[in-house]
């Protein structure tokens, strides 16, 4: 007897003694053991016996999953006879373990009877559509359009990969072209694909130690194929931070703010510009440092190079000025970089509705 059927056998001993004295079930787990996803959703029938000397209703069922579909009756069910609750288990898209509950409510009231269905899904083939899903012209595909390698600090390297399949029926001369550009980003991956072959385009931000650039890095790619532009482009982005390792555990600057959203409501497009606060502190031991403040439509008085003292604290302005905007809502993250080895990116969102 292997782990997982000592371990249902346990759970339905409990089950079953926890079970309210109106419905009684022999089994109140089921093992499907290993199913294929291609084979579609699995059924099982749970038989509940009516044990008291009354009639019950089931009144309800319910799963922990959309993937869980029960079916019953609520005919009553009279004393000494049988009630069926039929589980069944989509797979589709699904792969691996699965453990879904479903609770039985009925009319003798109580906790509701606990059902268990338990089993593992072999994952059927991908198609190359699937595996690639965006379609960047010429038989190129591709698995994803973004890449976000998150916070990089100076002396550090942040590493990811994007895969890509030539779908079509020819060989393929492949070149990363960079519309957007960084001036951070390294790029390696193979120049030239046979028919179905796939290949990683490897990303690589790396910043030296003697770095001064803080903030947002946005690089976009497209690629060449046989010479003729992808319709489509990779955006790949990363925030250049500081090093955290020039501060010890004990001894830092920690960025705190009093609020994460700034709301200006409803305001009318010709009424002039506002202002809203909010309060950043340095609740560490050593001054901190702003580094970089991002925003846009909503603009900021916090500025790069502003320090702020162990325990010191200072009013940030959040400025709108609503004839800019479009009508509707205007929604913007103020994203804030400093020298905070723990939290070096903190953001406010600033939110308004622009009207007549």
């Amino acid at each position: 007897m292997n782990i997982l059927s000592v371990i249902l056998l346990l759970m339905n001993m409990l089950y079953v003694c926890a079970q309210p004295k109106a419905l009684y079930s022999d089994s109140l787990s089921w093992n499907f053991g290993r199913i294929h996803e291609e084979n579609g959703p699995v059924v099982h029938r749970f038989r509940l016996r009516n044990c008291s000397p009354r009639s019950v209703v089931i009144t309800d069922v319910t799963a922990t999953c959309g993937c869980t579909k029960p079916r019953f009756s609520r005919q009553p069910v009279l004393p000494g006879e049988v009630s069926e609750i039929e589980v069944a288990y989509d797979p589709a898209n699904r792969p691996g373990v699965f453990d879904r509950k479903v609770s039985v409510f009925t009319s003798a009231g109580g906790e509701p009877l606990r059902l268990q269905i338990v089993g593992e899904v072999i994952p059927r083939k991908r198609s190359i559509e699937e595996l690639y899903p965006y379609d960047w012209g010429n038989g190129l595909r591709a698995s994803t359009c973004f890449c976000d390698l998150g916070t990089v600090p100076h002396g550090a390297v942040r590493q990811s990969a994007v895969e890509l399949v030539n779908a079509s029926l020819r060989p393929m001369r492949l070149q990363p072209l960079c519309p957007v550009r960084s001036g951070w980003l390294h790029i390696s991956m193979p120049s030239y694909l046979a028919p179905g072959e796939r290949c990683a385009v490897n990303l690589r931000y790396e910043m030296p130690d003697s770095c001064r650039f803080y903030g947002s890095m946005v690089d976009e790619i497209a690629f060449a194929v046989n010479g003729s532009e992808s319709a489509a482009r990779l955006e790949v982005r990363g925030v250049a931070v500081d090093n955290p390792l020039t501060y010890g555990d004990n001894s830092r600057p920690c960025i705190q703010l009093n609020k994460n959203i700034v709301k200006f409501g409803p305001v009318k497009r010709a009424s002039g510009p506002r202002t809203a606060l909010f309060e950043l502190r340095n609740i560490g031991e050593e001054p901190l440092t702003v580094r970089a403040v991002e925003c846009s439509t909503f603009g900021c008085s916090l500025r790069p190079g502003t320090s702020v003292a162990p325990g010191g604290r200072i009013a940030v302005s959040v400025r709108l000025d609503p004839s800019s905007c479009e009508y509707g809502i205007a929604v913007e993250r103020i994203r804030i970089v400093t020298d905070d080895p723990q939290h070096p990116l903190v953001s406010v969102r600033a939110t308004a509705v622009i009207k007549e």
